[in-house]
Formats: C-alpha cells, structure tokens, sequence
C-alpha cells in the first residue's frame, strides 16, 4: 500500500503539539513567578523584620516556601492560580507566607481571597496587598472561614488553611475547625487542585512554645502534632479523594500538610 501525504493525522499531531508546547510555557511561566515571588517576599520581610536574616520565623517561612516551590512546580497544572487562604495576611510577626503568595498569584496570573474574623486584619493585608501589588485581583473577607469556604466567590485550585490558632495543651479546637474547613472545600476543589494546612508537626519533634511570659519545650509524641493532623490522617486512610504529596514529613520544623485532589 503505497502511502500519501494526505493520510497522515496532521490535525492530531498539531494538537498535540500544542498541549505540549503550552504545557511546557506555562510550567516555564509557573517557575518564574515563583522564583519572583520569593524574591519579592525577601525584600519586603527584610524591610520590615529587625534583624531579618536570624529571624527564626522568617527562616522557617523561607523553608516553607522553597517546599512550596518545588511542590507546586511539580504538580500545579493550570494556567492560572485562584487561591483562597484562610487566615488573611496583616500581621509581619506571624511571618506572612500569604505575601509570598500574593506575589505568586500577582505575577503567575489568577486571584485570591482571604477570610478571617478580625476585620481590623482583614484592612490591614488589604493595605499590604494593594501597597505591593498593583492591579492584584485580590480581597478579603470578615467572616467564619466555616461558611465562606460553603459559598466561595469563585472555585479555588489553592487553598492554604491557616485560621484557627493552635494551643500546645489544647490542640482540638484547631484541628477539629481546620477539618471543618476542609469539609467545606473538599468537593467544590477541581481535581488537580491542592490544599496546604499550616502549623504542623512530626513525632519526635522538639517543640518550644513560646508564651509572652514564659516558654516551655515539649516533645511530640502523636504521629503528626498540628492543624492538619484530622485531615493527615483522613488522607493516608483512604477516605479522601485528595492524596499526600510531598516527602518532607520529618521531625524538626513547623511544616505544612500539602494534599492533590486526585478524583
């Protein structure tokens, strides 16, 4: 069979090299704006925290975003970033990883939102927010994260649960409403879409905990110590339609739980 020009599957192979083409420029894009936004969250903590460089929480931030790096670069594949964070980002002293990520959706392309309780917060990320990223599809919202996270103003394919703070002796309280919260996303989430909880911790790891009038150091004897742990757990049961993802599940730092929807 003699063959001809005209039976080869030129529109299959021309879509196909357009999914790979754009694949690989919006993999080249995502890395860039991640390098910026790091970048971009040096300078300004830099700016704004005495003594930056021994900062312990600021090192630790910058630890968490280079795990955020590589995991996003990784696994994120859509062209443009929605992200919702519980827990807005108006305070330098808590280390303001939701600046980071601001940056990122600034410069990757997409928009955020916030919700938190403390409405005086809320104004003040929307002063750092508007100061630092002009033309930022982003705003907050005064609110029980609970129930925005029921009826978010658009579908999120990021989500960082950061609301609810943890208490060393009386951890539930957290942990039960960061479960809430994802509760609340879990089906709304597209399938390739991630979500990251804040403030955990391994076993075995040495714990200070710093009070304004004393610290006191504890040694974590659960699995997983934190914000995430009902949700950790939950996940490597099965009983999900999210997977873990990450290999940075060791003792030592504040980490985050970073988990892809895969159904």
């Amino acid at each position: 069979m003699k063959w001809k020009l005209k039976d080869y599957p030129w529109k299959q192979t021309v879509q196909t090299l357009q999914f790979f083409f754009k694949k690989y420029n919006m993999s080249d894009k995502l890395i860039l704006s991640l390098n910026h936004a790091e970048m971009e969250y040096k300078n300004f903590m830099s700016k704004h925290v005495h003594d930056y460089e021994n900062s312990f929480l600021v090192q630790n931030r910058v630890n968490q975003i280079q795990t955020f790096k590589d995991l996003i670069s990784q696994h994120f594949n859509f062209d443009e970033i929605n992200l919702i964070e519980t827990g807005v980002s108006g305070n330098v002293g808590y280390g303001l990883f939701g600046f980071f990520l601001g940056s990122l959706v600034h410069n990757y392309g997409g928009r955020m939102a916030s919700v938190d309780t403390d409405c005086v917060s809320c104004e003040q990320s929307e002063k750092i927010f508007s100061e630092n990223f002009h033309g930022i599809n982003y705003k907050t919202y005064c609110m029980d994260s609970i129930e925005f996270l029921k009826r978010p103003p658009f579908i999120p394919n990021i989500v960082h649960l950061d609301s609810y703070d943890l208490d060393l002796f009386n951890p539930f309280p957290s942990t039960l409403h960061h479960w809430k919260e994802f509760e609340s996303i879990q089906n709304l989430i597209p399938k390739g879409g991630i979500i990251l909880i804040d403030d955990n911790w391994m076993k075995d790891t040495n714990l200070q905990w710093v009070y304004p009038d004393s610290e006191i150091w504890k040694t974590i004897e659960y699995p997983i110590f934190g914000k995430g742990a009902n949700i950790y757990h939950e996940v490597l049961s099965n009983r999900t339609d999210f997977e873990l993802i990450g290999n940075h599940y060791f003792p030592g730092n504040n980490i985050k739980i970073y988990i892809k929807k895969i159904n």
